[in-house]
């Protein structure tokens, strides 16, 4: 294992070390660049498979994540260049490590056949681990772009998954949320929190015993979600 130092002008370094095959993003650094304050707490909501600790050199153990983590971190950022950091990451860092963990971006000192021999590395890297990654990586991609965006409401079901915290679930959501004085009994806002832009509550027609009901659906915007975020954090 060799870690590697990515640097962007905008958000700064980031310490990648490959294991397995598999990049691992220090999560110091990582939470840093996303202006999320407690990396500990950020780390336990994440799940299993998403977090370890890996040995860094001279400063030890360290908590680091794996590219599904990285995405979960993004989604929980309240900072709005967060999207932009996913994309430096995805189309620089992560095309750019080899199997021995190496960068070949600004490679001054290499010549003219080192530096397309390193290319035609990195390409066979990518045809290869893209084409296992891609389906995997692709609806928490996509579920992230939705809801990076203020314009995009989800279900009140769905902010659960966002958040994830472990222990809370849909149920437990909404009686939180019953509890604060969000939600009334029927898991419908208060029109002021409507009012305040963190929800949007949509009518719903459907047909029983031959008789159109109507029910009505609950939608959260970011900034609802960000709002809830705080609550329970």
């Amino acid at each position: 294992m060799e870690l590697k130092v990515f640097k962007n002008n905008q958000f700064g370094e980031v310490r990648v070390i490959e294991n397995n095959n598999e990049p691992w993003f220090v999560a110091k650094d990582v939470c840093s660049i996303l202006d999320i304050k407690n990396t500990t707490q950020a780390i336990q909501r994440l799940d299993e498979d998403e977090r370890s600790m890996l040995n860094i050199g001279r400063q030890g153990e360290t908590n680091v994540v794996n590219e599904s983590g990285l995405y979960t971190l993004i989604l929980r950022s309240d900072k709005p260049q967060a999207k932009h950091f996913r994309k430096w990451v995805t189309s620089e860092v992560l095309p750019s490590i080899r199997k021995n963990g190496g960068y070949i971006a600004n490679q001054e000192n290499l010549t003219p056949e080192q530096i397309v021999a390193n290319a035609l590395v990195v390409a066979q890297r990518i045809i290869d681990d893209k084409t296992k990654q891609i389906e995997t990586m692709k609806p928490k991609v996509e579920f992230f772009d939705a809801v990076a965006s203020s314009k995009t409401a989800v279900s009140l079901g769905d902010v659960a998954k966002v958040l994830g915290i472990k222990g809370l679930g849909r149920n437990k959501l909404f009686e939180l949320l019953r509890n604060k004085k969000i939600l009334m009994k029927d898991n419908i806002p208060y029109q002021k929190y409507v009012d305040a832009g963190y929800f949007r509550v949509i009518e719903q027609k459907y047909t029983k015993d031959d008789e159109v009901k109507i029910s009505f659906k609950t939608l959260v915007y970011q900034k609802g979600i960000n709002y809830i975020r705080k609550l329970v954090s």
